[in-house]
């Protein structure tokens, strides 16, 4: 009995063993999973390494893009500035350039018709500006329905006058001033636009633009005093330039309030007109002299400083355009300035043009008070 017992129970280990065929591969496979799991997800996901791979390639790709993008983007804002910076150095070279030429052909040359002279960069202007809207259509006339003939003759016709003064007194005072002397007067200017607009009644200064206005008084009567080749003359030749320029700026205001030109239709409108009024005056004032005295026999042997006379007018007025159209009209104003206050250091500096200490000092005043003088009128403080 006890045999059987014993024999009945191995056989019942043995049938317990057979029924579980699996456990042996079963731990196999636990030992192998970890180290498959990345394996068995992508299957379990539909996928298989080669599609991860693909994958990864492609966000590779992608940043590779971007960091690309984000380079272009960043040489195009360097080409911009560069471009921004290029057109400003161009306005401060040419304006000084210019004004020096003018002072050579009537001064050095011996031509002494400055109305004719101004009247040289006035129709460059015009055909210049005539070519690039007209011919190449680089600037549409915004403002074509508006200017009418009866309004061109009536409104315009009174600004270009006003224009045409400005600069021909601007360039006679060249005849009995120094440059520097000149730059410093110009400074004075807002007195002048000041005084005019409140005359007027267009405009009453405020507290603030009344004190910048008398102290660059104070700072051009102290140029004044310290200049050592003072010409009264000359100083009223500036009076009246400067009178003829605030006159212009009055104008433009009443006259072309609902007018808002850019600045190469502006050009193409004022410059016939101001080249109108020069070659119209000096036609009468300047030329019968000229033929008296030969002086256009002195156009030939100084052919170049001409020829100068006429591409830099005209590469002032586009110079200005395109520093207005990269920046901003108050940007080309501290430009003004600063050309300004460069050319009397070149003159005093280059050009032997006497610079005392009282003289510097005083424009010194008159550049800090005229930018105040722009500062509140631009905030209308």
């Amino acid at each position: 009995a006890g045999a059987v017992a014993v024999a009945a129970e191995a056989a019942a280990a043995l049938l317990t063993l057979a029924a579980t065929p699996s456990y042996l591969p079963t731990c196999r496979m636990n030992k192998v999973a970890p180290a498959d799991a990345e394996t068995q997800s992508n299957i379990s996901m539909g996928s298989n390494p080669d599609d991860h791979e693909g994958e990864h390639g492609q966000l590779l790709q992608e940043q590779e893009d971007q960091h690309r993008s984000a380079a272009m983007v960043s040489s195009s804002k360097t080409i911009e500035i560069a471009t921004t910076l290029l057109y400003c150095l161009v306005y401060l070279l040419v304006g000084p350039a210019l004004i020096l030429v003018n002072k050579w052909i009537m001064k050095d040359a011996g031509f002494h018709f400055p109305m004719m002279v101004s009247g040289i960069g006035q129709a460059s202007s015009a055909v210049g500006a005539f070519i690039v809207i007209r011919v190449l259509k680089l600037q549409p006339l915004t403002c074509a329905g508006l200017v009418s003939w009866s309004f061109y003759l009536r409104n315009m016709m009174l600004v270009g006058a006003a224009t045409a003064a400005s600069l021909c007194f601007g360039n006679a005072g060249y005849l009995f001033l120094t440059v520097s002397f000149v730059q410093i007067l110009k400074a004075f200017t807002p007195v002048f636009v000041v005084a005019m607009l409140f005359c007027t009644g267009i405009e009453t200064p405020s507290a603030r633009v009344t004190l910048s206005v008398l102290l660059i008084c104070v700072g051009t009567s102290v140029a004044s005093a310290g200049e050592a080749h003072f010409n009264l003359t000359g100083m009223l030749i500036m009076c009246a330039a400067e009178t003829a320029e605030a006159t212009r700026l009055v104008l433009t205001q009443k006259l072309l309030t609902n007018l808002k030109f850019p600045a190469m239709e502006g050009l193409y409108y004022m410059a016939p007109i101001c080249t109108f009024w020069m070659f119209g005056l000096a036609s009468v004032l300047e030329l019968p002299r000229a033929l008296r005295e030969d002086a256009f026999s002195l156009v030939a042997p100084n052919s170049r400083l001409f020829g100068l006379a006429v591409l830099l007018g005209f590469a002032v007025n586009i110079a200005s355009f395109l520093v207005i159209k990269r920046t901003s009209s108050v940007m080309l104003k501290l430009l003004g300035t600063a050309r300004n206050a460069g050319l009397v250091l070149f003159s005093a500096i280059f050009l032997g043009d006497e610079l005392t200490a009282v003289q510097a000092f005083g424009y010194a005043l008159c550049l800090l008070f005229f930018g105040l003088y722009n500062y509140f009128k631009m905030y209308k403080l």
